[in-house]
């Protein structure tokens, strides 16, 4: 069984950034004559009149990578809540830089290419990233109470 509930959370986080990095697109936007720009987690494509080209979105990768590596060091270091906290508030910033990047691309590089008064939509990788920061969140509020109880009954002694 599982002591911690914050385990589970941060196992949430994993999950979504996996399924991000297994190619759910991030943003997608069709145009009238049939254009297409989509965003996917390693690169973002544009396709025109039956021609398509790609540019690469290595930070979103990179950012979640790092995230998914802080993520596991966070959940083995269970035994020492300082450090859970620190981990936990560089996971978040991670996952907010590839989404602030994500953000970044999609306006001001994707989405002017063509018919700017057309809307996007964003994709399941969005969605994904938003459940892991969320859930990375929660977590963190989870270590930081297991703190406060545990300094609590410290001082009770």
């Amino acid at each position: 069984m599982i002591q911690r509930p914050q385990t589970i959370f941060l196992t949430l986080v994993i999950i979504a950034n996996c399924l991000v990095t297994l190619g759910w697109s991030i943003w997608a936007k069709v145009g009238q004559a049939g254009q297409r720009a989509e965003l996917f987690f390693n690169e973002w494509t544009l396709s025109a009149g039956g021609k398509t080209t790609s540019s690469s979105a290595i930070a979103i990768t990179i950012l979640l990578t790092l995230s998914t590596i802080v993520t596991l060091v966070t959940i083995f270091s269970f035994k020492n809540r300082i450090r859970q906290m620190m981990l936990g508030l560089i996971n978040s910033l991670l996952l907010a830089g590839a989404m602030g990047y994500a953000f970044w691309v999609i306006f001001k590089e994707a989405m002017p290419t063509f018919e700017p008064e057309a809307q996007g939509k964003y994709g399941y990788g969005f969605y994904a990233m938003v459940v892991a920061l969320l859930a990375n969140m929660i977590a963190n509020r989870l270590v930081r109470k297991d703190e406060m109880l545990v300094q609590s009954s410290n001082r009770m002694r």
